[in-house]
């Protein structure tokens, strides 16, 4: 019963939660446009604003669709645990909205005010390669793409061929260019709890693969977790 429902739940409410989200996009799109079209716009700041929202609404659309024609999963659901723990992992970041309510000690930016501009500008482009390799991983998944814990079909092409999870390897980026725009203590801790939940999601996805799939064995033996071997496939 609980997996019918968390099945029912993934492919019609988060699927049509993620086509809002990308909805959403559209005016900061249109705002964009405009700083970009601007006379005297400076591309080096204009621009990345406005790739990185497109990005955030191809990323949105791709899973909001994905959701909908997902393949049933080889194995559901078994738990509550597997069902709580990726939605928490996957809305933490919902929780930055509340950073403004912070006490003033907790949310100030310790990143010294001289590097503040190059820690800002750096921020931007993690997030901007975060977004696109999470693209370019969802894109790759296809039919296989899921949010709960649960056994789909394996894939080892594109960026998997080079990490297990590439799209949490696409959060920690995102979370480095939080890191960077705000440099605050909240925001610190925030990351460690978001990379904490990621990790322990990646493990519960694991170790049902694990159980189930001789396939997923071998290429876990072989293909590292989040970071890339470095000289891999030279």
């Amino acid at each position: 019963m609980l997996a019918s429902l968390a099945l029912f739940l993934e492919r019609y409410l988060l699927s049509l939660l993620f086509l809002y989200l990308a909805w959403g996009q559209l005016g900061p799109i249109r705002t964009q446009i405009g700083a970009v079209m601007a006379p005297g716009a400076v591309m080096a700041y204009a621009l990345p604003g406005l790739v990185q929202h497109v990005l955030v609404l191809v990323f949105d659309v791709q899973v909001g669709v994905l959701l909908l024609l997902s393949r049933k999963p080889a194995v559901p659901p078994r738990s509550v645990k597997d069902v709580l723990v990726p939605l928490v992992a996957n809305f933490f970041y919902l929780t930055y909205n509340l950073i403004g309510l912070a006490p003033a000690a907790l949310a100030r930016n310790l990143v010294p005010a001289a590097w503040r501009v190059p820690a800002s500008a750096a921020a931007l482009y993690l997030s901007l390669a975060g977004i696109a390799l999470a693209t370019w991983a969802v894109a790759h998944l296809g039919r296989s793409f899921g949010v709960l814990v649960s056994v789909r079909p394996l894939v080892t092409s594109g960026p998997y061929r080079h990490v297990r999870h590439p799209i949490y390897s696409s959060y920690v980026l995102q979370m480095g260019a939080l890191l960077a725009a705000y440099g605050s203590a909240l925001v610190l801790a925030l990351v460690a709890i978001y990379l904490a939940l990621l990790v322990w999601r990646a493990r519960l996805e694991e170790a049902r693969l694990d159980e189930h799939s001789a396939g997923y064995r071998d290429y876990a033996a072989r293909t590292p977790f989040l970071l890339p071997r470095l000289g891999a496939g030279r």
